[in-house]
């Protein structure tokens, strides 16, 4: 019994992705009790889902960041099909449009992948345009260096289970390190790269491939940014991705010297005061912000969101955007998935982009019996979270207060606490 929890313990610990075998933790558990009681709370604000914006028949452009681990091309399947069917949107493109991602800093890298895809509804009246980025490229030049550990040659003196374990961690946890010591810092390179070809261009003059960094002015993507609605869904290491590429775009406004005597002085000057009234929302799937932020340095303002974000506020008309919405998934079950509290808030994020948080703590997996203990299956607790309906139904149409008592799987199978001032 001890090394039996003893191995669940590591694999917990590890709170792996989908490329450690399924098979490893389905062979020592089954299902104990069909029925549904697994844990959903929510605390926050509310929060508009993609569906809010379809019914005002704009086009919402949705991007995925994938986390660690080796991911390839259409990892976002499953997502893409489960929010179609919430979403009612059955007119698909029949191909996807991919975009060979180029280093700007270094123009003979690739650092990545971005698939496109449209979905409409039947009447052409709804459309989401829905952008796959994927980066594990760059990962996997540096993760060669392992190669000989992975390999027939050396991993065969290990026990089977051990050597599937070997493998996962070699796959995944380096990738963490890489992103927070790279210098060169492709894979955020990867990120700001995708959102400036989602904001510059539209599906129709997209080709079916391109290969190239994008061509458009850090002023173009602002102004683009002021008027797209824009929404992102992140998975574990891609919520700190994406968290670095939006204070990035921050700063870029932040910094942004309107010339008077410039032709485009009163164009600019709209597009701020049309950012500080935009609404950016931010879906993070088993979400780790703060084991991330761990020897990183803090944003340049931080304790300063009443200065920002209050009306009354002495900077409030410094703010970037009227408001990040950070909507923060965790499974209090996977160990490498947390809570953001308003401290954190606080501490670590940039006070300018005015950023509210939303926790979801939500029990992804069941609890199962493994020899009369109860356990949860560690990676389905981190990985299933585009299978989840009521995961689904809070991306596809948000949380409103008024409407908390509908008849919807969340307001049946969520508690919901609304935090005000």
């Amino acid at each position: 019994m001890k090394k039996l929890l003893g191995i669940l313990g590591i694999i917990l610990a590890l709170g792996g992705c989908e490329s450690f075998g399924k098979g490893v933790a389905s062979a020592l558990i089954e299902k104990d009790n069909p029925q549904d009681t697994r844990r959903c709370e929510i605390t926050g604000s509310d929060f508009l889902g993609l569906d809010d914006y379809l019914e005002k028949g704009d086009v919402v452009k949705v991007m995925m960041i994938h986390g660690v681990g080796t991911h390839k091309e259409g990892y976002a399947a499953r997502m893409k099909d489960n929010l179609s069917k919430a979403l009612n949107l059955t007119v698909w493109s029949k191909n996807d449009k991919n975009i060979t991602l180029i280093d700007p800093q270094n123009k003979k890298d690739e650092i990545g992948n971005l698939r496109v895809t449209r979905m409409q509804s039947e009447d052409l009246k709804k459309t989401v345009i829905f952008y796959e980025l994927t980066w594990s490229s760059i990962t996997a030049r540096e993760k060669k260096i392992l190669e000989y550990d992975d390999s027939d040659e050396y991993g065969y003196k290990r026990a089977v289970f051990n050597r599937s374990m070997k493998t996962f961690l070699n796959d995944t946890v380096p990738d963490p390190m890489i992103y927070l010591v790279d210098d060169k810092q492709q894979i955020l390179n990867a990120a700001k790269e995708a959102t400036c070809w989602m904001l510059s261009s539209n599906w129709e003059n997209l080709q079916d491939k391109e290969r190239d960094v994008c061509r458009v002015s850090s002023y173009n993507q602002i102004k683009d940014l002021s008027r797209e609605n824009i929404v992102y869904i992140t998975h574990s290491l891609g919520s700190r991705i994406l968290l670095d590429s939006v204070i990035d775009v921050a700063d870029e406004i932040s910094n942004l010297k309107v010339n008077p005597d410039s032709p485009n002085a009163e164009e600019a000057e709209q597009i701020i005061k049309m950012l500080r009234q935009k609404e950016i929302t931010v879906f993070m799937l088993a979400n780790q912000l703060p084991l991330l932020q761990i020897g990183r340095p803090k944003p340049n303002v931080t304790n300063a969101i009443k200065d920002y974000c209050h009306k009354r506020g002495k900077r409030y008309n410094q703010r970037v955007f009227k408001e990040v919405k950070i909507i923060a998934f965790s499974d209090p079950n996977d160990l490498l998935s947390y809570g953001i509290p308003q401290e954190f808030v606080d501490e670590y994020i940039d006070s300018r982009i005015c950023p509210s948080v939303t926790n979801i703590e939500i029990n992804i997996a069941d609890v199962i019996s493994a020899f009369g203990v109860g356990v949860v299956n560690p990676v389905a607790a981190h990985t299933e979270y585009d299978n989840d309906e009521r995961v689904i139904d809070i991306i596809a149409h948000g949380i409103q207060w008024q409407n908390q008592n509908a008849d919807n799987d969340v307001s049946q199978k969520c508690q919901i606490r609304q935090l005000k001032e």
